[in-house]
């Protein structure tokens, strides 16, 4: 077997990693697996997910008759990632995890140490690269390019992404021919290599409340939240009975589904509104800062396309530079503009790059 049919593959103990090993073991790949360890913290007094997932990722190995070694990025996940989300959920704004880990971990730390004995890795994502450039999975349902939108040219060209092409409905069918152990195992969901988490309770461990008041776009106050990091613009409101329902019926009117429209930090602050008020809970144009682009950096004015959050439809934009940020100019006003999160930029099928919402 030559040097360059040598791949690692992230193997997390899901369906999906392992029916990437096994598609690139049948196209003739010397297939070495990995397991990362990026959390361990037991934070609920419940079980910690790493060590199930690890079991399941040791059983799909030694189905496929492969190594599989456990690399721990725990430190650096703390540093880099976990650190770095806490810190903008104190700021009031809410973060993506999930992009920040493919930036500074899958495709960063375990990139540079995979390469000291191979010249590619591969994970389960859904997407496809060539030559350097990143574009959507051929399963719409499932396309990933959205989470790995802050990854480098660079790490693409060493990087394979067998379902790139492939639906998940075939990858589960693919699993259970090869009699998987993990075939039918449930999808992973919530923060990256943390599991799900109850977030009010998870985060209360590394930020204390910090009430406020909930008020109306016009002002009027009709509650109090417990922490602005506990809430996401666009989400339904969440706060039960602690609303005065009678003042809200005064002011807008009885009966009306209420939305987050908007965390004003200075004032610790939450403003409500219903979907129909579309001046409080839709935007037309917002900067995003700290850009970047995949293979080169885009010229203004700029058009193409643009997702705001996973799985949402595209959205046609325009790019103009405004200082040190951008301004993104959206075809239509679009709801769930969110601080913190990260605009995507698309041209077709291609990812260009993303940045993140100011």
């Amino acid at each position: 077997m030559t040097e360059q049919k040598k791949v690692v593959v992230g193997i997390s103990g899901g369906v999906d990693s392992a029916v990437a090993a096994l598609l690139l073991q049948r196209q003739g790949y010397d297939v070495r697996g990995v397991f990362m360890k990026n959390w361990s913290e037991d934070d609920f007094g419940g079980p910690c997910p790493w060590e199930e997932d690890q079991a399941s990722a040791k059983a799909a190995a030694d189905h496929l008759g492969i190594p599989l070694e456990t690399w721990n990025f725990e430190k650096e996940y703390r540093d880099l990632v976990f650190s770095a989300m806490i810190e903008e959920y104190k700021k009031g704004r809410t973060p993506n995890p999930d992009i920040l880990c493919n930036r500074e971990i899958k495709f960063s730390l375990f990139l540079n140490r995979a390469l000291q004995s191979a010249p590619l890795i591969a994970t389960g994502h859904y997407a496809r690269t060539k030559d350097g450039r990143l574009y959507k999975a051929v399963d719409d349902d499932k396309d990933q390019s959205y989470f790995l939108s802050a990854i480098t040219s660079k790490a693409l060209k060493q990087t394979l992404f067998p379902l790139g092409e492939i639906k998940k409905t075939e990858v589960r069918v693919i699993a259970q021919e090869a009699k998987l152990p993990n075939w039918d195992r449930p999808e992973s969901t919530g923060i990256c290599f943390i599991g799900e988490k109850k977030m009010i309770e998870f985060l209360s461990k590394y930020i204390p409340p910090n009430p406020g008041n909930i008020v109306l776009s016009d002002g009027t106050n009709v509650g109090t939240h417990s922490g602005l990091q506990f809430y996401t613009i666009g989400q339904r409101h969440g706060f039960g009975a602690g609303l005065d329902q009678k003042k809200i019926a005064d002011t807008i009117g009885a009966g009306k589904a209420m939305f987050i429209a908007a965390k004003n930090v200075d004032r610790n602050e939450i403003v409500i509104a219903p979907a129909e008020e579309k001046e409080s809970v839709e935007m037309q144009e917002f900067l995003v800062s700290d850009a970047h682009w995949i293979r080169y950096a885009c010229s203004f004015p700029w058009t193409g396309t643009a997702k705001f959050r996973y799985r949402q439809a595209d959205v046609p934009v325009t790019l103009l530079p405004e200082g040190e940020s951008i301004r993104v100019i959206c075809k239509e006003p679009q709801r769930a503009i969110t601080p913190g999160q990260f605009a995507v930029f698309y041209n077709g099928d291609e990812c260009v790059g993303s940045a993140v919402i100011v």
